[in-house]
C-alpha cells in the first residue's frame, strides 16, 4: 500500500514541475495554432486553372486572303495524253498526197480570187484543226470499186422498183376470176352448162393466180428491198476504206513532227504527222503532305500567272483537275490544273516545258 502512495507522489510533482501534461484517452491531442505549409512536389500536378479570356490578334484582309490560297512558284506546263496524235498509215500504199487547203486563225479555208480553195504543203507549225484532211494515201483502186458498187445499188433500186411481175400476176388473177364468173353465170341461166369438175379447176386456177400475185409482192417487197441493203452497204464499205487512206486531224492542234514525204512508199502503222493539242495545258506544281491534303486542293479554281519572254505577264484561269495520291521523296506530291489556253495569232502563249509558272490556288 505505501508504494501505490508513493507513485501518486511522484506523477503530481511532475505535474507541477511542466513536464508531462496527461491527456484524457478519448480527446485527440490539440491542433497547432501554427498551420502547417507543406512543402511542394519536385513535379507539378496538372489542375484546370480557369484563366481570363485572351484577345485574340486582328486579322488583316490580306492575311485572310492568303490563309485561303495556296501558292506555288516553279510550275511546269506539259500536254495532257489526250492532247497528243499521230496520225499514221492504216496499210502499205503510197502517200500521194501531203497538204491540205490553207486556214485561217478561225479555221475558216481560205480561197483565191476565184473562189477556190488554196492549197499548201503541211509543214512544222502548221495549226490544224479537227476533221482538216491532210493528206491521203493512193486509193484509186478502192475507187474504181466505188462506182462498181453505185452502179449495182443503181441496179438493185431500179430490180425493187420494177412492177412487170406484178402487173402480170393481178392480171392472170383477174382473167382466173372472169373466167370463173362466166362459169357461174352461165350454170344460172342454163343448169349443167359447164360440169362441176371444170367449175372447180377453173376456182383452183383463180386461187393459184391470187398466190402467185402475193408472191411476186413478197419478192419485190422483201427479196429486192435486201438486195438494196445489201448494195448500200458495200458502197459504205467502200466509202470507209477511201476514208481510212486519208489523213484527217482528230483534234484542233499544231503539227509538230512530219515523217514522210509525198510519193513515198509507206508500210502499214508508219507514223506520217504528229499533232499536238495546244489549246488546253495542264500546270503541274508540287504540294507537301503536311500542309495540304488532297481535299483541300482538289477541284479547286486556280490562277496561272507566266511571264513572256518580252517581260509580259499573261494570266490563265484554270482548275485543279488531279492529284496524285502517290507521295513522293521529301513528303511531295503533283496537282495538275488545267487551264485554257489563248493564241497571238498562229501562236500559243502558254507552251509546253515552261517551269517558271506561278499558280495559286483557291482554297
Amino acid at each position: 500500500m505505501g508504494s501505490i502512495y508513493a507513485l501518486i507522489f511522484c506523477s503530481l510533482l511532475l505535474q507541477s514541475d511542466g513536464l508531462v501534461t496527461p491527456q484524457p484517452p478519448d480527446r485527440m491531442p490539440a491542433v497547432p495554432t501554427t498551420p502547417f505549409v507543406p512543402t511542394p512536389p519536385t513535379t507539378p500536378i496538372q489542375t484546370p486553372i480557369q484563366t481570363a479570356p485572351v484577345a485574340e490578334p486582328s486579322v488583316t484582309p490580306a492575311a485572310m486572303t492568303n490563309a485561303r490560297q495556296a501558292r506555288f512558284t516553279n510550275g511546269m506546263s506539259m500536254l495532257p495524253r489526250h492532247n497528243q496524235a499521230v496520225l499514221s498509215a492504216t496499210e502499205r500504199a503510197v502517200l500521194i498526197a501531203l497538204s491540205t487547203e490553207r486556214r485561217d486563225a478561225a479555221g475558216n479555208i481560205v480561197r483565191d480570187s476565184g473562189g477556190n480553195p488554196i492549197i499548201v504543203p503541211i509543214t512544222r507549225g502548221m495549226n490544224v484543226f479537227q476533221g482538216q484532211v491532210l493528206g491521203k494515201f493512193d486509193d484509186r483502186e478502192l475507187r474504181s470499186i466505188l462506182q462498181i458498187n453505185q452502179a449495182q445499188l443503181e441496179v438493185a433500186k431500179a430490180e425493187r422498183d420494177k412492177r412487170l411481175e406484178e402487173l402480170l400476176a393481178a392480171h392472170g388473177v383477174r382473167v382466173a376470176a372472169a373466167e370463173l364468173a362466166a362459169m357461174n353465170d352461165a350454170n344460172r341461166r342454163h343448169a349443167n352448162t359447164f360440169p362441176a369438175m371444170e367449175v372447180m379447176r377453173a376456182e383452183l386456177s383463180k386461187t393459184h393466180a391470187e398466190v402467185n400475185l402475193r408472191l411476186q409482192q413478197y419478192i419485190l417487197g422483201e427479196v429486192r428491198t435486201r438486195e438494196v441493203v445489201v448494195r448500200e452497204s458495200e458502197l459504205e464499205r467502200t466509202n470507209v476504206q477511201i476514208e481510212l487512206r486519208q489523213l484527217v486531224s482528230p483534234i484542233d492542234g499544231m503539227v509538230v513532227q512530219v515523217n514522210a514525204a509525198e510519193g513515198e512508199w509507206l508500210r502499214e502503222g508508219h507514223d506520217v504527222l504528229e499533232i499536238m493539242r495546244l489549246d488546253t495545258l495542264w500546270v503541274r506544281v508540287h504540294a507537301s503532305v503536311d500542309e495540304y491534303a488532297i481535299s483541300d486542293l482538289d477541284g479547286k479554281q486556280a490562277v496561272v500567272r507566266v511571264a513572256l519572254p518580252d517581260g509580259r505577264m499573261e494570266t490563265f484561269q484554270g482548275k485543279v483537275v488531279f492529284c496524285n495520291p502517290r507521295v513522293e521523296a521529301g513528303g511531295m506530291f503533283e496537282v495538275f490544273i488545267e487551264v485554257q489556253n489563248r493564241r497571238l495569232g498562229n501562236f500559243w502563249l502558254l507552251q509546253p516545258g515552261r517551269a517558271d509558272v506561278e499558280v495559286v490556288i483557291q482554297l
